[in-house]
């Protein structure tokens, strides 16, 4: 599934393909991944109306028009956005389709594609809750130690599951928890309420590395191509980089992470005060 990196990389490609334009077209009888409103409703609320702002906040990217109305798109498991030509025929699994009329006169053709259909696209007068509920994004809003230090005292829950509640950290998923736990030395089983200031001031720069890492490889990557940067995230079994032992796996919350149980350290009960 996209993850924060895939969808800012979408964001910036977006952006610079479509950013000033103006819909001239739009189409789509996808009635899955246009829930809840209906297909017919797609068209007109979009056509006529230029775009101001493409912006992502965790999973979601959201266009802003100049009437205020809003395209929230999440790309589930295999959305992804093309521009192509506005004569080029349709995909397979081409869900959704935006003619924009960009400043310089020339004409974008923005497709949605989406093989399984896990995706959306909500069109709104107002932010949508699946935004606003979001916790803070870690490029977007920043977030300091003490930020999240305050959120995992709260639970209890394994530290990985705690990192891929979109209320904590908006856009981690399980690729990012693992590769950041990993930066981190730390157990992703370990107790969330049990880390220390500067655990979690670790926590919070393995993030950063994971998501800086990859943006730089995906601004670098053809369209949705796949490319492996990942440090330990499906290499159990191999040896770890760091130290040589060989990487371990289980399974969390029904998602197999994989992480060093030589070189991450697990932290089970609060330090003593």
């Amino acid at each position: 599934m996209p993850e924060l990196p895939d969808v800012e990389i979408a964001r910036r490609r977006l952006e610079k393909a479509l950013g000033g334009g103006t819909i001239v077209a739009a189409h789509s009888a996808d009635r899955y991944v246009l829930r809840p409103r209906a297909p017919k409703t797609f068209g007109p609320a979009l056509v006529d109306r230029t775009i101001r702002e493409i912006g992502r906040r965790g999973k979601w990217l959201r266009l802003v028009l100049d009437d205020g109305t809003r395209l929230f798109s999440h790309l589930g498991m295999t959305g992804w956005w093309q521009t192509r030509s506005d004569d080029d025929p349709g995909d397979r699994s081409e869900r959704a389709r935006i003619d924009v009329l960009r400043s310089d006169g020339q004409k974008i053709s923005l497709r949605y594609l989406d093989s399984r259909r896990f995706g959306r696209l909500v069109v709104n007068r107002q932010d949508i809750p699946e935004w606003t509920d979001l916790g803070p994004d870690l490029l977007s809003d920043g977030i300091d130690a003490r930020m999240l230090a305050s959120a995992l005292s709260r639970t209890r829950r394994p530290l990985k599951d705690a990192l891929m509640n979109q209320r904590i950290i908006a856009g981690i998923g399980n690729i990012l928890a693992t590769e950041a736990l990993w930066h981190a030395r730390i157990d992703p089983r370990s107790r969330s309420d049990a880390l220390s200031r500067a655990e979690v001031a670790a926590v919070l720069r393995g993030l950063h590395t994971a998501v800086n890492r990859e943006l730089a490889v995906r601004e670098r990557a053809r369209g949705d191509e796949w490319v492996d940067v990942f440090s330990i995230y499906g290499r159990a079994g191999e040896r770890c980089p760091r130290c040589g032992s060989t990487i371990a796996r289980v399974v969390m919350g029904g998602r197999t992470t994989a992480f060093c149980k030589h070189c991450q350290k697990r932290i089970r009960k609060p330090a003593r005060s």
